[in-house]
C-alpha cells in the first residue's frame, strides 16, 4: 500500500458518516479531505472514469468561485456517492482487490493557512458564518490588511473558540475525515513529499490507459505559509491538529520568533474587499436562482400573471 502510517480508516465518530465517491468506470473509491488538493484528485479521477462534463458548467446555479471549481459539482464530475449504491456494491467495493480505496494526506501548516485564505481571507462561498469572520475580523494598519497579524488572529481563535467554525470541514482534522469513513485505504497520497501526486496520477493513466497532468484548480495569493508562521503560530497548529500530527507523522519543522510584516499594500487590499464583494453578490444571486427554480415561485409568478392579466 501506498504511503506509510496510514493502513485502516478507523471507526466513525459519534456515529456520523462521511462521504467517500465513487469513479465506477476506473474502480476507484475516494476519501476526499478537504483542503488536500481535492478539486485536482476529483477532476483526474472523473477523466479517468469517462464522466467529465464541463460543458454542463454554464447551467449550474451553484456560486463556485470559478469554472474550475464546478469539478466538485456531481453533475460535472460524473462521480456518485458510495452510500447511495446497494450494500452488496459497497461491499464489493471496500474489499476486492480489484477496487482502489484512495485518500490524501496534506501538511497541517499549509492546510490550515490554504482554508484561511480561502474561506476566512476571500471568503469563498461555503458554510462559514458571520460570526467566524468577524472574530477573525482583519487587523489593519494605515488602511491596509496586515496578513501576518490577521492569520495570527485568525488561529488564536481557531485554537480558543473552535465553535466559531461550527461544523466546517476545512477547520477539522484529516484525522476526522477519515474517521467518519471507514474503509481500508489501498493508496494514501503524500502532498508532502514531492512527486508523489504526479506518481498516482501515473499509475492512473496506466490503469484506464491514458495519460495526466494533475492541475492546480484553487490557487491562492502566491504567500507560502512559512511567510506568516512563526513559532506561537505554529504551536497552536500543532495543538490544534494534534491528531494529524500524531496518526500521519508529519515531518518535524521549526519556525522563527519573529517574521518580518506581511502587509498587503493599498491595491492588493482593494482587491481582497472587492474579491468578498463579488463572492457575496454571486451567493445572492445563486439563492435567487435556486429560489426561482422552486414551485413556491412559480406559484407565486402564475398568480401574479393573472392578477396582471384583469
Amino acid at each position: 500500500m501506498w504511503g506509510s502510517n496510514v493502513s485502516t480508516v478507523m471507526g466513525a465518530r459519534d456515529g456520523k458518516r462521511g462521504h467517500v465517491l465513487v469513479a465506477r468506470n476506473a474502480r476507484v473509491l475516494y476519501v476526499p479531505s478537504t483542503k488536500v488538493a481535492s478539486s485536482t484528485l476529483r477532476l483526474l479521477l472523473a477523466e479517468a472514469n469517462g464522466t467529465y462534463r464541463p460543458d454542463l458548467i454554464r447551467w449550474l446555479d451553484g456560486p463556485t468561485i470559478s469554472v474550475d471549481q464546478s469539478v466538485h459539482n456531481m453533475q460535472i464530475n460524473g462521480l456518485v456517492h458510495m452510500e447511495l449504491l446497494p450494500k452488496s456494491v459497497q461491499t464489493e467495493m471496500t474489499s476486492s482487490a480489484d477496487w482502489w480505496r484512495v485518500a490524501a494526506v496534506r501538511n497541517p501548516y499549509a492546510r490550515i493557512y490554504s482554508a484561511w485564505e480561502n474561506r476566512i481571507l476571500l471568503r469563498a462561498p461555503g458554510r462559514v458564518t458571520e460570526r467566524a469572520w468577524v472574530e477573525c475580523a482583519d487587523v489593519i494598519v494605515d488602511g491596509h490588511i496586515d496578513l501576518l497579524a490577521t492569520y495570527r488572529r485568525f488561529i488564536e481563535t481557531l485554537a480558543a473558540k473552535p465553535e466559531v467554525f461550527g461544523d466546517d470541514s476545512h477547520f477539522r482534522s484529516q484525522s476526522m475525515h477519515f474517521d467518519l469513513t471507514p474503509i481500508s485505504l489501498t493508496h494514501v497520497i503524500r502532498l508532502d513529499r514531492t512527486g508523489e501526486l504526479q506518481r498516482f496520477a501515473d499509475e492512473l493513466g496506466a490503469r484506464v490507459g491514458r495519460s495526466f497532468a494533475p492541475r492546480r484548480l484553487n490557487e491562492g495569493l502566491g504567500i507560502g505559509y512559512r511567510q506568516v508562521t512563526d513559532s506561537r503560530t505554529a504551536e497552536l497548529i500543532r495543538t490544534v491538529f494534534a491528531d494529524d500530527f500524531d496518526r500521519f507523522e508529519f515531518a518535524d519543522e521549526t519556525f522563527p520568533d519573529e517574521l518580518d510584516p506581511v502587509v498587503a499594500s493599498e491595491r492588493e487590499t482593494n482587491a481582497i474587499r472587492y474579491a468578498r464583494a463579488l463572492t457575496e453578490r454571486l451567493t445572492q444571486l445563486s439563492t435567487l436562482a435556486r429560489y426561482r427554480n422552486t414551485g413556491r415561485h412559480l406559484a407565486a409568478q402564475t398568480l401574479r400573471n393573472l392578477r396582471l392579466r384583469k
